[in-house]
């Protein structure tokens, strides 16, 4: 199965402190290679013109995943603006040339609805993700209607009540079980 495009929901009994509570977007998925995806519930502590003085817009920034957090990257819907774009869907683009973006914004070219920064990324190695799918720790869902560029307060829940109603019982399950 190629996951790219698809959403990851953590499983409501989750012992990764990281990934409790958490849907994570496909962006990027080689079978040989590994998987990249960004996860779509938890902001950044910092405004993007916090990071990237150029950038004088304060749009909230994301906490993509653990891995390379000392970059950032980007989600977004104009390929048309953003050279060297990577295809995720027919919808939705990832990476691109960082100067196309910063000129985009700044000659408001792409609009703040149009692309959603993150700090890292989430990665699996070749077979990783594929392992851990297996062990029952991630819900997988390709929800068509679900916009990754705009947050949503309470996605997790959300997504996991979509994805089977049965779930509803899990939606204020503690972070942490073992800690109650």
């Amino acid at each position: 199965m190629d996951y790219k495009g698809k959403f990851l929901i953590s499983k409501p009994i989750s012992y990764d402190s990281f990934f409790s509570k958490s849907v994570i977007f496909i962006t990027d998925y080689d079978m040989l290679k590994g998987t990249i995806g960004f996860t779509l519930t938890k902001i950044y502590h910092q405004k993007l013109s916090e990071l990237v003085p150029d950038i004088d817009i304060d749009m909230d920034v994301y906490v993509g995943g653990p891995v390379d957090s000392d970059h950032l990257f980007v989600i977004h819907s104009r390929p048309d603006v953003i050279g060297g774009s990577i295809s995720i869907n027919e919808k939705y683009y990832w990476s691109g040339d960082f100067e196309d973006i910063k000129t985009a914004l700044k000659d408001s070219l792409i609009k703040p609805n149009e692309i959603r920064f993150f700090i890292g990324y989430s990665g699996w190695k070749a077979n990783q993700l594929e392992n851990e799918i297996k062990n029952d720790d991630w819900l997988i869902s390709d929800n068509k209607e679900l916009n990754v560029l705009k947050w949503e307060d309470h996605l997790w829940k959300n997504q996991l009540i979509k994805v089977d109603k049965k779930n509803i019982i899990w939606i204020n399950s503690p972070k942490n079980p073992k800690l109650n």
